[in-house]
């Protein structure tokens, strides 16, 4: 508990919480539209198709809204230095695991690490989702201004005070 006494690790605690949070809201909505489908039965022609039906803009409404909570709740105190430089370091994660993503993409795979780490950023993907779904494509430039979402809990920081 003394790691989240120090202003540094606030946003990357708040938001790695937030982003496993977020994984876990995905994969039981999931589960739960997938037996929804099982059972409505099968179409006329017998097959029962599953599909993902609108679970990831639902989780990321969700995640939206329990991202502003959470800063209100664990980041308003802060001055808005401290949240640059704590925002800062979830920046930086967020761009290593792009980073990474694309590397093992790029090889030819995808690393189940990178996939794993990715819960704990998944916190400010949002962003990202309502950039795909607005330009109904998935791509790295739409994926970089999700990267600095961190830096929106700047809007709870007070101002500087020189004593």
């Amino acid at each position: 508990m003394e790691m989240w006494k120090k202003p540094v690790w606030r946003v990357p605690l708040v938001l790695c919480a937030l982003g496993i949070l977020n994984r876990l809201l995905h994969f039981s909505g999931g589960l739960i539209w997938g037996f929804i489908l099982r059972a409505r039965g099968p179409g006329p022609d017998g097959t029962i198709v599953l599909t993902t039906g609108y679970i990831a803009e639902i989780v990321a409404a969700v995640t939206c809204l329990l991202f502003w909570l959470a800063g209100w709740r664990f980041v308003r105190g802060l001055t808005r230095r401290e949240i640059f430089c704590s925002a800062s370091i979830m920046v930086l994660v967020n761009a290593a695991l792009l980073a990474a993503e694309q590397i093992t993409q790029a090889a030819g795979g995808y690393s189940l690490w990178v996939y794993r780490l990715y819960a704990l950023a998944e916190g400010s993907m949002w962003v990202d989702q309502i950039l795909f779904r607005l330009f109904d494509t998935v791509s790295v430039p739409l994926a970089v201004p999700g990267l600095f979402a961190p830096y929106l809990y700047l809007v709870f920081g007070k101002r500087n005070t020189h004593d």
